[in-house]
């Protein structure tokens, strides 16, 4: 048994984090309080523009590793559903780009930055025939530097 200095309770020690740093081997604050004054960390530290934007950076880095290791996280067909539910607009603006490129009314174009193979980017999906092409790679920068912008915003 140990008390948490936050909450005062006393509690089994698998109620504790491991320190081993601590004499018993045991973090002083229990779990519950640890968790709650990490998310209470998170929510001041998102109110920050720098942070937040230093975190999205560090998660794509993160995932860009993964990848490259190999230890990509598969997205399964619920998650599919659930965009295509959440999304209607993108969706209908991504059929109507197969379609078109399927029955030869538009013709796929290198990416407007490299010339490499491109992917059909949308600025306004409300008119899904105007099309930047871009690769995967700045496909990607684009739509990063739309959510910043986006997030940038939401500060202002």
């Amino acid at each position: 048994m140990k008390q948490c200095f936050k909450c005062k309770q006393h509690l089994e020690l698998l109620e504790f984090y491991k320190h081993s740093m601590m004499s018993d081997g045991h973090l002083n604050k229990c779990k519950s309080c640890t968790k709650q004054d990490s998310e209470n960390r998170r929510k001041q530290k998102e109110k920050n523009i720098d942070w937040a934007l230093s975190e999205r950076k560090r998660h794509r880095e993160k995932s860009r590793k993964y990848r490259d290791e190999g230890r990509v996280l598969i997205k399964n067909n619920s998650y599919n559903k659930k965009w295509i539910c959440e999304n209607p607009e993108k969706r209908k603006a991504h059929m109507i780009v197969n379609h078109a490129l399927r029955s030869g009314t538009i013709n796929r174009h290198p990416c407007c930055v490299c010339g490499n193979k491109a992917q059909a980017h949308h600025e306004d999906y409300s008119k899904p025939l105007e099309i930047i092409w871009f690769c995967s790679r700045h496909h990607a920068d684009r739509h990063i530097e739309i959510n910043e912008e986006r997030l940038k915003q939401t500060f202002n």
